[in-house]
């Protein structure tokens, strides 16, 4: 087995706190959270068919505006994480640039190895009612394990994971997780991670992602732009 190499050098190296705080990416952020606020609401609005109508067609306008204006990424890749420079402002759970995204907060802990993170999931995320939809539980957690991984020495991809749902997750609650790196053998990368909504664990996971190296992640960069451009 490998070992690891400091957990702060590590951190850096993959770029996992990088932020663009230009002006144009911090008005994508506004941008998003203002869809966000449109879906919490969406579901029981009385506005009439007419008004939904208007309003849809010029969304439709602002999509072709947006398309037209697409522009190739600027990036600088960190070493060792090519193709994921911008992955916290485009995470479809951590993004705060993507619409889709609740969005989570995750703050890496370095000396214990592990990330921590909070969450509140809307409306939009509902499953039974008035709880999280258990697919997205297991896409936050995927996320965090994934974030865990590069204290291993290299960065990881899901091989597998086993989520066991000990009580129900509230929606429009305020949540809080925690995953952790465990051991690596060879490839595989072993983690775990848990999740409370206030002092009740509701989800636990465990996990083994399989390293991959630069080349891999520059290899899907290329494939992504030949199949869907370079937006």
């Amino acid at each position: 087995m490998e070992e690891a190499g400091d957990p702060g050098e590590q951190s850096a190296r993959f770029g996992m706190n990088a932020v663009d705080e230009g002006p144009g990416a911090v008005a994508k952020r506004g941008f998003a959270s203002a869809l966000r606020e449109v879906l919490e609401e969406l579901d029981m609005s009385g506005l009439p068919a007419a008004r939904l109508d208007e309003e849809a067609a010029r969304l439709r306008d602002l999509a072709s505006a947006l398309r037209a204006s697409a522009s190739p990424r600027a990036t600088t890749p960190p070493a060792g994480y090519t193709g994921m420079e911008n992955f916290y402002d485009r995470s479809p759970i951590v993004g705060q640039a993507n619409p889709i995204a609740p969005p989570a907060v995750l703050e890496h802990c370095p000396d214990e190895q592990c990330v921590r993170g909070t969450v509140e999931f809307g409306k939009p995320f509902e499953g039974a009612p008035g709880l999280v939809h258990g697919g997205f539980l297991a896409a936050l957690l995927d996320e965090a394990l994934g974030g865990v991984t590069i204290y291993s020495g290299v960065s990881g991809m899901t091989g597998e994971y086993t989520l066991r749902f000990v009580h129900p997750t509230r929606i429009k609650a305020p949540l809080r997780f925690e995953a952790r790196y465990d051991r690596r053998e060879d490839r595989k990368i072993f983690v775990s991670a848990d999740l409370w909504d206030g002092e009740t664990l509701t989800v636990k996971a465990t996990g083994i992602f399989i390293s991959v190296g630069p080349d891999r992640f520059e290899a899907f960069e290329v494939a992504r732009a030949e199949r869907i451009g370079v937006r």
